[in-house]
């Protein structure tokens, strides 16, 4: 099976509530959910294609996941635009995997939605864990 993620490309994704406030940084809450709807997605996706175990069993990385070491890169002030990095681990049959990552987050002027771009290599565990490598 050929698999699409490559550690250079970037998904994007949209938190509808928006933000009055400008944009959320690194750390806000609202950015940290659109990290977590991306893995929860990944997750569920490749939950009955797992190799190491049930479905089930699978789908309990999301209880054991954790978003940290999360540091302001840059900041542009311009296009109120944060650079950020960060670290996933992820634990599944007591093997725990751990993956740094790149991150950026707009707002769009448009409508005012959040956008996080990051890294496929945040779910380089999740594929490894799914796929047997």
């Amino acid at each position: 099976m050929k698999h699409a993620v490559g550690v250079g490309l970037l998904f994007v994704a949209v938190l509808v509530s928006g933000c009055a406030g400008g944009t959320p940084d690194c750390g806000d809450t609202d950015t940290l959910s659109i990290l977590d709807q991306a893995i929860e997605a990944e997750v569920e996706k490749y939950a009955s294609q797992t190799q190491r175990g049930t479905p089930e069993e699978f789908r309990g990385i999301l209880d054991t996941y954790e978003i940290s070491n999360i540091r302001t890169q840059a900041y542009d002030e311009d296009v109120d635009s944060y650079q950020c990095d960060a670290r996933v681990t992820y634990t599944y049959h007591d093997l725990e995997r751990s993956v740094d990552f790149t991150y950026r987050v707009d707002t769009d002027q448009a409508d005012g939605e959040v956008l996080v771009e990051y890294q496929t290599k945040m779910l380089k565990p999740i594929l490894g864990y799914a796929m047997g490598f």
